[in-house]
């Protein structure tokens, strides 16, 4: 069985879905904020060169050169059923702290090679300033299984930053559930489907109408997992990396 309570989503005594305020970047903040980004990604990269190998390493260096992909976009109306999923692996869910986000990137050394590039992202996506994330981990070992990201419009300042051209405005009663990741050893066991049936519910409580996510046309497996949980597609979305800049055309 697994177990949640309110103190295990990371709740505060006002009931508010989001405990960390925007990152302030006025005041000159900015220029260094950007400089501090590329040097993260020179890092990053020799990082997944190390770990991963030169076949990674040039694959993904590709990829960021050149390469076009089709998402589709996915809706959940908060104000329709919420569908719950049953999964075996017991777990508790709350806000990720700094510790639990040295323990994902921790990770690269442990997950197969194709995750690599995943956990690193997902490390500099947190480094950018996007700390609404979720992690779950089990009750019986108090391992990682699950992590995802909740952005609303309050994080505009973080968006603007150099995401604009990946997502389109957000209403103030929106949610985007992003960078959605089950560790390896947790794969197949259904726990996204039973986390975002949670998380529905908890944005429901604080008053948010929608949630919507982006996933690859290619990744069947988490499509099913969000047509599982109620997710309606809205829309695709056409994906051009070029010269290591991503721009997204909404339909």
């Amino acid at each position: 069985m697994k177990s949640v309570t309110s103190n295990q989503y990371g709740w505060d005594r006002d009931n508010s879905l989001f405990r960390r305020e925007p990152v302030n970047y006025s005041n000159g903040a900015f220029p260094l904020a950007v400089l501090k980004r590329a040097f993260r990604k020179v890092r990053y990269a020799i990082m997944l060169l190390k770990v991963a190998g030169l076949g990674v390493f040039f694959h993904q260096l590709k990829r960021q050169l050149y390469s076009r992909a089709t998402l589709a976009g996915l809706e959940k109306d908060l104000d329709s059923d919420i569908v719950r999923v049953p999964t075996e692996v017991g777990y508790s869910l709350r806000l990720a702290t700094e510790e639990d986000m040295e323990e994902v990137f921790q990770k690269i050394y442990t997950e197969g090679k194709e995750s690599v590039c995943e956990l690193i992202q997902r490390k500099m996506f947190y480094d950018a300033g996007f700390h609404n994330c979720y992690v779950a981990r089990t009750i019986d070992t108090n391992e990682l299984c699950h992590m995802k990201w909740l952005t609303s419009s309050k994080e505009e300042a973080v968006v603007s930053r150099g995401y604009r051209r990946l997502w389109h405005q957000l209403k103030d009663d929106e949610l985007l559930v992003d960078n959605t990741y089950t560790f390896d050893k947790y794969r197949g066991s259904r726990i996204s489907s039973s986390i975002a049936a949670d998380l529905f519910e908890m944005a429901r409580r604080n008053g948010f109408k929608r949630m919507i996510t982006y996933v690859d046309h290619d990744n069947i497996g988490q499509l099913k997992s969000c047509e599982r949980t109620g997710y309606r597609r809205f829309e695709e979305v056409h994906e051009l990396k070029l010269l290591f800049f991503t721009k997204r055309k909404y339909s």
